[in-house]
C-alpha cells in the first residue's frame, strides 16, 4: 500500500498480518482484518492463506485507499467549496466503483465480503447506502468513546470505542516530539503513549464500555503492532480477551469485545 508504516516493515503488511492472526489464532481469539482490493490481487496467495484460517474474518477496505486522481480531484473539491461538495471517497458513482471491485477483488480470493472500514475512516453521506447495496452487513467507519452500535441505512455501524492503536501509539514515525504526535488531536484526544499503556488503556477502556452494556472495539492493526514491539504487546492483549468474548465483525453486536 505504500503506507508509512510499510516503509520501516522488511515485509509486506499481509505477511506482518498472517503472524499477527496466527499469535491471536494460538488463543482462540478471532479478528477482523480490512484489506484493500489492491492487495488481494497483488498478494493473492497472501490473502488466501489468511482467508483459510479459522480465526480471520476478511473486510473490505477500499481499493486504492483514496491514492488516485480522482479522489485527489474530489477531496480538492471539498476543500475548495467547503464540503459543499467533494469528499475524500470520490463522487459517489465512483465509489460505488471502488467498493464492487474491492468486493469481487476478494471474491476471487475465495472471500465473502460482509463487513466493512474505509481507509483512515474516510466515510461520505453515501457510503452506508451503497455498501448496504452490495451486501456489506457491517460497517465501522465511527470512532469516539461515547459510541455505541447502532443501525444506518439498513447496515449495523460497529464503532471503533477504544483508544485506536495507530494514533496514540508510539511506533515507527510517530515519535515523541514528532510532527506527527505534536499535531494530532482526535475523539480520544492528544495522549501518545507507549504499546504497553496502549493495552492497559485499551483495557480500561473496554470495561467501561462492558459496564455500560455495550460492545468495546478495539482497533488494533499489525504493522502499527509490530513496529512497537514485535508484538509483545499485542500477544498480552489477545490473552487479556481470550475469555471467550472476542468476537469477529458480524457477530459483534451481540458480544462484549471483538479485535
Amino acid at each position: 500500500m505504500g503506507t508509512r508504516d510499510q516503509a520501516y516493515l522488511d515485509r509486506t503488511e499481509v505477511e506482518v498480518a498472517i503472524e499477527y492472526a496466527e499469535i491471536a489464532a494460538e488463543y482462540d481469539v478471532p479478528v477482523t482484518l480490512f484489506l484493500t482490493g489492491r492487495t488481494a490481487v497483488e498478494e493473492p496467495e497472501r490473502v488466501e492463506t489468511l482467508a483459510a484460517m479459522d480465526n480471520v474474518e476478511i473486510g473490505g477496505h477500499n481499493y486504492w485507499a483514496f491514492d488516485t486522481p480522482v479522489h485527489k480531484t474530489w477531496r480538492g473539491a471539498e476543500k475548495v467549496t467547503g464540503g459543499r461538495i467533494g469528499s475524500w471517497n470520490g463522487p459517489r458513482p465512483f465509489q460505488r466503483f471502488e467498493i464492487r471491485r474491492t468486493i469481487q477483488a476478494l471474491n476471487e480470493r475465495g472471500v465473502d465480503v460482509t463487513a466493512w472500514r474505509d481507509h483512515a475512516y474516510r466515510h461520505d453521506q453515501y457510503t452506508t447506502e451503497l455498501l448496504a447495496e452490495e451486501g456489506i452487513t457491517h460497517f465501522s467507519d465511527a470512532v469516539g468513546p461515547d459510541e455505541r452500535v447502532r443501525q444506518e441505512d439498513g447496515v449495523t455501524v460497529v464503532p471503533v470505542n477504544t483508544p485506536p492503536d495507530h494514533e496514540h501509539v508510539y511506533h515507527a514515525f510517530r515519535t515523541p516530539g514528532s510532527e506527527a504526535v505534536e499535531e494530532f488531536e482526535g475523539p480520544f484526544g492528544e495522549r501518545s503513549v507507549s504499546v504497553d499503556e496502549w493495552v492497559e488503556w485499551v483495557l480500561e477502556k473496554t470495561e467501561s464500555v462492558q459496564l455500560d452494556e455495550g460492545v468495546a472495539t478495539v482497533l488494533a492493526h499489525p504493522a502499527c503492532l509490530w513496529l512497537a514491539d514485535e508484538f509483545d504487546a499485542f500477544e498480552r492483549l489477545v490473552v487479556a480477551v481470550s475469555d471467550g468474548q472476542a468476537r469477529m465483525m458480524p457477530e459483534s453486536a451481540n458480544r462484549t469485545i471483538h479485535v
